[in-house]
């Protein structure tokens, strides 16, 4: 399918929420994309999620988790979800400082869907506020099925590695995240909930997008790659229309 590019600029504003540091990329639409990140992620400009926001003319905001880069605070489940809320409270708003220009800017905050990627699904589940519609995408929501024994991504070691690589950019002791981590319980009930999967994915198992499944009755795409935000400009356009 062929397509226009859209005229949105490649310009990433940045504004705080409370201690998070928000990048926004912000177009006229009334849709606004609000991705709570996996765990490593950062996006710049050439990530192909960005280049599928921007043709299709959407506001994206990417909050840095607490206790990450240039937000305040130490990293742990609690805080990334107070980074979320406190994400979706701004875009709600409207407008913000823009801390380059220092000038006020704005959007349309009429509708306000979330994306969560990887552990970002799990923030996306737990966060309470009040949305148009959740996205997971290769969602990871349990700790069973990331043990060292299990079929999924080893997180105790991914956790280890990323204390030991990025001890600047991510603020946390592996042992307590972990802990942090399988301390968590997903709600019983989420409401405009949306699933986008992909049967390469080899960090995510088959029997926790079965737990997500059975618990949630969640709507549900299939996506080709593996681990990836990554996805094609119908199937983000097609999954931010559906009710």
């Amino acid at each position: 399918m062929t397509h226009s590019k859209n005229s949105m600029k490649v310009i990433e504003h940045r504004m705080f929420a409370e201690e998070v540091l928000v990048g926004a990329w912000l177009n006229s639409s009334e849709v606004n994309v609000i991705l709570a990140p996996g765990l490593p992620q950062y996006l710049d400009k050439y990530h192909p999620f960005l280049t599928v926001i921007k043709d299709l003319g959407y506001n994206l905001f990417v909050p840095r988790y607490m206790g990450t880069f240039e937000s305040g605070g130490n990293f742990s489940v609690e805080n990334s979800v107070k980074t979320i809320e406190s994400t979706i409270d701004l875009v709600l708003t409207g407008e913000g400082h823009d801390l380059y220009s220092g000038s006020e800017i704005s959007w349309n905050p009429k509708r306000v869907i979330l994306i969560g990627f990887s552990y970002g699904a799990l923030i996306a589940l737990l966060q309470q506020k009040d949305i148009d519609k959740t996205v997971l995408v290769c969602p990871f929501v349990s700790m069973k099925y990331h043990s060292p024994n299990s079929s999924g991504e080893n997180v105790h070691r991914t956790l280890s590695f990323i204390e030991r690589a990025y001890p600047n950019l991510y603020r946390f002791k592996s042992e307590e995240l972990i802990a942090d981590l399988e301390s968590s319980r997903l709600p019983e009930k989420k409401d405009r909930l949306t699933v986008i999967a992909s049967a390469n994915d080899k960090s995510i198992p088959g029997a926790e997008l079965a737990l997500i499944k059975e618990k949630y009755n969640p709507k549900w795409f299939d996506k080709p790659g593996g681990h990836s935000i990554s996805m094609s400009i119908d199937l983000l356009r097609e999954v931010a229309s559906v009710k």
